[in-house]
């Protein structure tokens, strides 16, 4: 006989379990952790019989045994599989723990599909990192062509910089910079997906119309008429937070995020678009602990039900922790992006392509 410890459930096939056991296994051993703020006193007492009465639990402060305040904050801790049942007893309970219910079903499923690369080209001259600009256009098309050999999934072309400090550009200029090679890559947009890194309408149509699938808007459609543009040409669309553009109006980052997704999600969903990518905008306007946080709790997030969208590659706080200028920075992007990827990334936008495809192959096969 012998034992070891088990960092997954990952060999209960190898032991022969049915489905049926795989499944319920896989939902007790699957444990969330909620922090439930300004609960009302009623509420609090009847969520912590219900979670206790199911082995789960709801942690209050101490004092909470006096009942002394109208309302409380407490940490839910539960097995999916207890949370499940924890859900359908706050279904019919009143003192708002309905509402209570209904947030916590979106948490259960979460969105899974293959973590994909989204390769950056800037045809600039100002953007941050100075290796990522490119302006001839044999040399975009040799860079394309070698990614979409590589299989890189998503190519995002950008004509203007988005870096701290960085001017508005209209559509004219941006345009000149780019229209030449958007021209030349309209044949390669059968072969892999593109997205163009822009806000300005004329130059999004332009390449929609050239075979672009993906709209990554700075300022998450600030300009409504690519609402009306997304919708004609049933592309994907990515909602970036950005903070100089949407300025915090709470203490907390991730609900000031969540709000945020929130309301941009129903936007989107009158006109009856879906495709939709969530970009936590790391970078844009947050500071070093915020961004932290946000990828340290990026699986709140999947509760929306969409593909996550990281871009941290070489960034101010990788150079902010490490102490290196950003041609210095590809080991902690690619660390930050790791953990990213295991916090419930679905999508890495990075400068380094070959890098982070091996990165990718590595943490594929232990999946």
């Amino acid at each position: 006989m012998n034992i070891y410890r088990l960092k997954n459930l990952k060999e209960l096939e190898n032991i022969g379990a049915t489905e049926f056991a795989n499944n319920l296994a896989m939902k007790k051993g699957r444990i969330f952790y909620f922090k439930i703020n300004n609960l009302r006193l009623p509420a609090m007492h009847i969520l912590k019989q219900e979670s206790i009465s199911v082995g789960g639990d709801f942690i209050t402060p101490k004092e909470a045994i006096l009942s002394q305040n109208k309302t409380y904050s407490g940490i839910l801790i539960a097995t999916q599989s207890q949370l499940e049942r924890i859900i359908q007893k706050c279904k019919i309970q009143d003192f708002g723990l309905k509402n209570i219910a209904k947030t916590l079903q979106t948490h259960i499923k979460n969105p899974d599909s293959k973590p994909k690369i989204m390769g950056i080209i800037n045809i600039t001259e100002d953007s941050f990192y100075e290796d990522s600009r490119i302006i001839k256009i044999d040399d975009i098309l040799q860079k394309v062509n070698k990614w979409i050999d590589l299989g890189v999934d998503i190519i995002d072309i950008g004509g203007v910089s988005s870096r701290p400090g960085s001017e508005f550009v209209d559509s004219t200029i941006e345009l000149n910079r780019i229209k030449e090679a958007i021209i030349a890559l309209e044949d390669f947009t059968k072969k892999a997906v593109f997205s163009i890194d822009s806000y300005n309408f004329e130059t999004i149509r332009f390449c929609l119309e050239r075979g672009f699938r993906i709209i990554n808007d700075v300022y998450s459609l600030k300009d409504e008429r690519l609402i009306s543009l997304a919708k004609e040409f049933q592309s994907d669309v990515v909602l970036m937070h950005n903070s100089w553009i949407y300025p915090h109006t709470k203490d907390n980052i991730i609900l000031e995020l969540d709000d945020f997704f929130t309301q941009k999600i129903e936007l989107l969903d009158k006109y009856g678009i879906k495709n939709i990518i969530l970009d936590i905008g790391f970078g844009f306007g947050k500071n070093k602990y915020e961004n932290l946080e946000l990828i340290d709790n990026l699986e709140h997030f999947l509760h929306f039900g969409y593909r996550l969208l990281v871009g941290a590659s070489r960034k101010t706080t990788i150079g902010e922790i490490l102490s290196k200028d950003a041609t210095n920075r590809l080991s902690g992007t690619l660390a930050l992006h790791q953990i990213a990827l295991n916090n419930g990334a679905n999508i890495i936008r990075c400068h380094d392509v070959e890098e982070h495809l091996d990165m990718f192959k590595i943490i594929n096969e232990f999946r």
